[in-house]
């Protein structure tokens, strides 16, 4: 027990396991990848034959 870490609460609270930056990187990154293909699309049908 004498090899054991003495952790301040400051240092304990830094982790969460929810994972809410994962969730906010996905779902932003899922919002791009749309906005990114309607512009694309957008500006392809805009395209004369």
């Amino acid at each position: 027990m004498a090899d054991r870490k003495v952790v301040t609460p400051t240092e304990t609270r830094q982790a969460t396991p929810q994972r809410l930056n994962y969730r906010v990187l996905v779902r932003s990154l899922l919002i791009a990848l749309v906005a990114a293909v309607l512009v694309y699309a957008y500006f392809y049908m805009q395209t004369p034959a």
